[in-house]
C-alpha cells in the first residue's frame, strides 16, 4: 500500500498535523463534532497519493482522533464516526490522474445547488413545526403538576435548542451548496492545474459525511423532534460540522495546491 519511504513519512506527518489542527476547533455540538481544519492534511495526502493510501491514513487518523474527542454510545457508532468517517475522506484520491469533462462538472454543480435549496426549504418548514411544538409544550407546562413539569421542562429545553439549531443548519446547507457550486464551476472553467482538486475535496467531505449521517440516523435518530424524519435530523446536524470543515479545507487547498503540484512534478522529474 505504501510504495516508498517518502509516502510513509508524509503519512505520519499528515496524521500528526491533522491531530494538531483539530485543537483549533470551533462550534462544539452536544452529541459530538466541531468545525476545524483537521481534514486538510488528510485531503492533501489523498490527492497526492491516491484513494487507497488516503483511506488507510484516514482510518489511522480516525482511531487516533477518537483518543482526542471520543463520543461513543455503541461500538458500531464508534466505527462509523471515527475510522470509517475519516477513512472515507481518502476517497478524495479517486480524482488523482483523472480528467473531468466540463459538462459533467457543471451538471454536478447544478445537482449540488438544487439539492441544497431543497434541503434548506425542508429545514425551514421543519423549524416552523418545531416552534409550534414549543408553543404547545409551554401551554402544557403552564397547567402541569410538579411531577409533570420536570419532564416537560427537559423536553421543552431540548426543543428550544433544536428550534435555534435547525435554522442555522438550514443556512449552512444552503451556503455550502452555493459555495460548492461556485467552487466546481471555478475548477471547470479557470483551473490552471491538472488535478480536479475541488471535486476531490467535495468527494472526501461527502465520504466523511456519509459515515456521520449513518451514525446519526441509527444511534441518534431518537433525538429528532416529533414528526421530523430522523434522516433529515441527522443530515442537518452533521452538515453543521462537515460542510464548513470541508469548505474551509477547500479554500486552503485551492491556494496551496498549484505550488504543491508544481513541486511534486519537479521532484518526480
Amino acid at each position: 500500500m505504501f510504495k516508498n519511504t517518502r509516502m510513509l513519512a508524509e503519512a505520519g506527518i499528515m496524521v500528526g498535523l491533522a491531530m494538531a489542527l483539530w485543537y483549533l476547533n470551533i462550534g462544539q455540538l452536544p452529541q459530538g463534532g466541531s468545525i476545524s481544519l483537521q481534514m486538510l492534511p488528510l485531503l492533501v495526502f489523498a490527492l497526492r497519493w491516491g484513494a487507497g493510501p488516503g483511506v488507510v491514513v484516514g482510518v489511522a487518523y480516525g482511531f487516533l482522533h477518537s483518543l482526542q474527542d471520543m463520543f461513543m454510545v455503541h461500538p458500531l457508532q464508534y466505527l462509523l464516526d471515527y475510522p470509517i468517517a475519516f477513512g472515507l475522506i481518502g476517497l478524495a484520491g479517486l480524482v488523482k490522474n483523472v480528467r473531468i469533462n466540463r459538462v459533467v462538472s457543471v451538471l454536478l454543480a447544478v445537482a449540488i445547488l438544487v439539492g441544497g435549496i431543497l434541503v434548506f426549504h425542508y429545514t425551514m418548514t421543519s423549524t416552523a413545526e418545531v416552534k409550534a411544538q414549543v408553543t404547545q409544550l409551554e401551554e402544557q407546562l403552564a397547567v402541569a403538576t410538579p411531577d409533570e413539569a420536570s419532564e416537560l421542562g427537559e423536553e421543552l429545553k431540548d426543543l428550544k435548542s433544536k428550534a435555534q439549531l435547525f435554522p442555522v443548519g438550514g443556512y449552512v446547507v444552503l451556503a455550502s451548496s452555493i459555495l460548492a457550486f461556485l467552487a466546481i464551476l471555478y475548477g471547470s472553467w479557470r483551473r490552471t492545474y491538472t488535478t480536479p482538486v475541488e471535486l476531490g475535496v467535495l468527494l472526501g467531505g461527502a465520504g466523511r459525511f456519509v459515515g456521520h449521517l449513518l451514525s446519526g440516523y441509527i444511534f441518534f435518530g431518537q433525538y429528532a423532534p416529533e414528526g421530523m424524519n430522523p434522516w433529515v435530523y441527522s443530515l442537518i446536524y452533521n452538515f453543521l460540522v462537515v460542510a464548513p470543515s470541508t469548505l474551509l479545507a477547500l479554500a486552503v487547498i485551492l491556494i496551496v495546491w498549484p505550488p504543491l503540484e508544481k513541486a511534486a512534478n519537479v521532484n518526480s522529474d
